[in-house]
């Protein structure tokens, strides 16, 4: 079978499945919300008509005594007036509390890896352990086209286990318990990384935020009311009135709780058995994956999470972070011997028990060669670039085995200084301000040079600069895209003041020589984008068809083609055809080839951002009719690749990097 755009694990299927799941879980979150606001507008009346009740009874004053009376004989449970303010009250309630929790939800996936306890790891580690966990997010990173997740570690967690978050793959953070840490092999950890990174680029992880945000409102009603019955002192009214409030909301909370629960797993349950298969697609490998979920089965402490702060992010978790055993329909993901099943056929119902020091994975011979086994959703074996260009569209979101080992490669060729400058923030921002002056003639890079001295206050810092300019020259440009994605975890521990003022210094140097190159168009695409703490929780595609953005898509082809041909005016017309070519509307009217000039990369921008707001099925599109644009000619220059990341950047598709190629029997990812 052909692996291509139309699969079940195509990006933009993924995409389409994660907004459908999206509105699926949303619809549903709505119906249990409005059943529980009815419940406890219920609950309060009743609890109104037991007060006023007391009241009539226990009151001195008769006058007042009687009013009670008369409002107790005259009570009616729902009583629209009343009803409504008090389904309104409660309705209000879980919006804030859900509109706090998204808030803070907000900040990215660092922050929820603090939230359940995770310590940041260093860039450059000194333990072995966890500079092979860094190495192996690093090699999934760049073979993906993501910026570099942060990373985190579980310390106090001793079981097996690890989660993604975040709103999209520029603020993403990983995290591993202590137990994944120490008791995995290097291809089980693979297993394991590659499953999360299957979420991050299916689209689950703004899900799963969502899901925590709705629930916790629902959540706060029980929150509310363990707090009245852990509550002070009370008159003997009050504490009647307490008392049912505490038990009532305690009870509700429970069953919004169990109701959200529900839907969450039911979502879950696919997510997960998605991201085994994607998983086992990128490395090649299901031993690996399915070595890992037996040490879960064979393991004392498995997948649990002790930590409670956990459980309303249990979904979160490659595995069962709180196993319900007695009711397995709340369990979030499917059963652990159905999953090791698929990975591994042959599997006997015997868990690997595990030693101190975990031993090297044995693989069976028939696995040594490249899996073409079959699972749920996945597609068998031929080569990804079989189909080229056409199979463009399958890359996104979809990086192969060759390219997490281009990858490896690439990260081990990075010279021992700048991957030690890169441990660090300002040595993270040195570097990236060096690839800008590095891409300027020597005029250029005067004027440059002397607006970095304008905008850094220390004078060491600009000499650092200067002289990684010189070591920048000596360096293959297929580097320039690896170290931008390098560079993230270092810049996004800036504060959000720092990262203002990195972005712009950034902007400083790019406009001093009034002119903007190609890279400097992406440096400041990924970088303004990854660095931008500003991200929205809910996000809505605004065109399903290409009348509104048809001009907008020649201009991108036109900047492509120009990319590859800058010097062969034929050339780049055929390209741009091709390109055009694949996009039925578009073809029939015959566009012509838009003017270069000065303004070409202003007038790419703004229309990058407005093709940002394109429907999943539109962006994929976009991203065949590139790939026939840029395939053209069987070849990916430099200049082409990078202008392909700003694409991906703009369409929010992982698109894994290209490399140069005339071959196209060859891999076109590096």
């Amino acid at each position: 079978m052909r692996m291509n755009a139309d699969s079940p694990t195509g990006f933009f299927a993924r995409q389409e499945r994660a907004q459908k799941n999206c509105r699926k879980l949303t619809a549903g979150f709505a119906l249990a919300v409005l059943f529980i606001v009815g419940v406890t507008a219920a609950a309060l009346r009743l609890i109104w008509y037991v007060y006023a009740g007391l009241q009539s009874h226990t009151l001195i004053n008769q006058a007042d005594a009687g009013r009670y009376r008369e409002t107790a004989a005259a009570f009616s449970l729902f009583e629209p007036a009343a009803f409504l303010g008090a389904a309104l009250l409660v309705l209000f309630v879980i919006l804030a509390a859900s509109f706090y929790k998204m808030r803070k939800l907000r900040r990215g996936g660092g922050a929820v890896a603090l939230m359940l306890g995770g310590r940041l790891i260093d860039v450059r580690p000194s333990d072995a352990d966890e500079r092979r966990l860094v190495n192996v997010v690093e090699e999934m990173a760049v073979a993906s086209g993501i910026p570099v997740p942060l990373v985190f570690v579980l310390d106090a967690e001793k079981s097996i286990n690890a989660f993604a978050a975040g709103l999209a793959p520029s603020d993403a953070a990983i995290a591993v318990t202590q137990g994944a840490l120490t008791k995995l092999t290097r291809d089980e950890l693979q297993g394991v990384i590659a499953h999360e990174f299957s979420h991050i680029l299916n689209g689950d992880m703004r899900l799963n935020l969502q899901a925590i945000g709705i629930l916790y409102g629902i959540l706060f009603l029980g929150i509310i009311g363990r707090q009245i019955l852990r509550g002070g002192k009370y008159s003997a009214r009050l504490g009647v009135v307490a008392l049912l409030a505490g038990v009532a909301l305690s009870g509700i909370g429970l069953i919004g709780t169990f109701l959200g629960r529900l839907l969450q797993c039911a979502i879950s349950r696919n997510q997960e058995r998605l991201a085994d298969a994607t998983a086992v697609q990128f490395t090649r490998n299901p031993l690996g994956l399915a070595g890992a979920l037996k040490k879960i089965g064979g393991f004392m402490g498995g997948s649990r999470i002790a930590s409670e702060k956990a459980r309303q992010a249990s979904h979160l978790f490659f595995g069962e972070s709180h196993p319900n055993d007695f009711f397995l329909f709340l369990n979030t993901h499917p059963p652990l011997d159905e999953r090791i099943r698929l990975l591994d056929p042959s599997f006997d119902g015997k868990y690997t028990k595990i030693a101190v020091d975990p031993e090297p994975l044995k693989i069976h011979p028939r696995y040594r060669e490249a899996y073409r086994g079959e699972l749920p959703g996945l597609p068998t074996g031929s080569p990804l670039w079989a189909a080229m260009p056409s199979a463009a569209a399958f890359a996104v979101g979809n990086p192969q085995s060759p390219q997490i080992q281009a990858a490896s490669d690439i990260n081990a060729a990075v010279p021992d200084a700048l991957d030690r400058m890169l441990a660090t923030p300002s040595g993270a921002a040195s570097i990236i301000f060096a690839l800008l002056m590095t891409q300027c003639q020597s005029t250029q890079r005067a004027a440059q040079e002397q607006a970095l001295g304008r905008v850094l206050v220390l004078k060491g810092e600009t000499a650092i600069v200067f002289h990684l300019c010189r070591e920048m020259d000596k360096l293959d440009a297929r580097f320039r895209l690896p170290l931008l994605e390098l560079a993230m975890p270092s810049l996004r521990t800036l504060t959000g003041l720092e990262k203002r003022n990195f972005l712009l210094i950034l902007d400083t140097l790019i406009a001093a020589d009034r002119r903007v190159t190609l890279f400097e168009l992406t440096a400041s695409w990924i970088l303004h984008q990854y660095l931008d703490d500003s991200r929205k929780l809910f996000s809505q595609a605004t065109y399903f068809t290409f009348a509104a953005i048809g001009h907008d898509v020649i201009v991108l082809l036109a900047a492509l083609a120009r990319a590859g041909h800058p010097d062969d005016p034929d050339a780049a017309l055929r390209a741009f055809r091709a390109g055009v070519a694949k996009i039925s509307g578009l073809a029939a009217k015959n566009p012509q080839m838009p003017a270069g000039g000065t303004a070409s990369y202003a007038q790419l921008d703004a229309s990058l951002k407005k093709l940002q707001a394109a429907s999943f099925s539109i962006k994929e599109t976009i991203v065949s009719a590139c790939a026939h644009c840029v395939f053209a000619d069987r070849a990916v220059t430099p200049e082409e690749g990078e202008l392909l990341r700003i694409v991906a950047l703009a369409l929010d598709c992982p698109l894994p990097p290209f490399s140069s190629v005339n071959d196209p029997e060859k891999d076109l990812i590096a």
